[in-house]
């Protein structure tokens, strides 16, 4: 199963104390099925989740019933920490397939500090996570129709990547075409019309949900995808080298 000490320690190596803290948030998976609520809006926040295998997206349900989607999450993502430091979750979080969550009490994140170089990871994962859902929002507000669709193609494709490696051109899409449409900003009936356009201009091929990226460069510029590249492991090792200076003056 994939979860976040998966994601992590593909790019970094942990000692046992890391390690076995990342462990604890693996502890406890649960089985749920596409289609269910992990969280409403307006619960009591106590709990985070570790998403280990799945799609779940966050979402916000309006008074008169429509929903717009927040933000997809993938394999080895942490579910509901904007919430952690609220006494009450911020957004809804539903299964966009069959899942496997680690739930894990938020206070448990307290203990995070006692380990400042995992904490540096994790608040590096996060300005990485911060990142793509700023560019969503630049594709968005300045992208036009069928390069918002191609942006959520490549953001889906590289997220992917970044929690499996094996993952190269290929991936099931769990989102509907209403779900594609509410995440690109327009009408199910444009977003069918601007998908039909990617198949037709060769750039991508689906048989069924199974979709191919078979032109990545040319999906990548018609979208504006940027790429930020890898984690800075240089300012890692700034962190373990403030961290060692801090404990020699203790």
């Amino acid at each position: 199963m994939a979860a976040f000490v998966d994601r992590v320690q593909s790019r970094f190596r942990l000692d046992a104390a890391e390690l076995s803290f990342l462990e604890r948030l693996n502890a406890r998976p649960v089985r749920l099925a596409r289609g269910h609520v992990i969280v409403r809006a307006g619960d009591q926040a106590d709990y985070a989740y570790v998403l280990m295998t799945g799609w779940v997206m966050s979402y916000t349900r309006f008074a008169h019933g429509s929903d717009q989607v927040r933000r997809l999450h993938f394999p080895g993502d942490l579910l509901a920490m904007p919430s952690v430091p609220m006494r009450r979750h911020a957004e809804d979080l539903e299964a966009l397939s069959n899942v496997v969550v680690s739930p894990f009490p938020k206070g448990l994140l307290a203990e995070l500090f006692a380990n400042p170089r995992l904490a540096a990871i994790m608040y590096m994962f996060a300005q990485a996570e911060r990142i793509t859902a700023g560019d969503r929002l630049v594709s968005l507000g300045t992208n036009p129709a069928k390069a918002r669709v191609a942006f959520l193609l490549m953001d889906i494709l590289h997220r992917l990547r970044s929690a499996d490696r094996r993952v190269q051109h290929t991936f099931y899409m769990h989102l509907t075409r209403e779900q594609v449409a509410h995440f690109s900003g327009m009408t199910p009936v444009h977003a069918s019309r601007m998908w039909s356009a990617l198949i037709a201009d060769g750039l991508i091929a689906c048989e069924g949900r199974i979709v191919t990226i078979l032109e990545e460069e040319a999906l990548a510029e018609l979208s504006h995808y940027r790429d930020h590249g890898d984690i800075d492991h240089h300012w890692l090792r700034m962190v373990e080298h403030s961290i060692g200076a801090a404990a020699v003056t203790r």
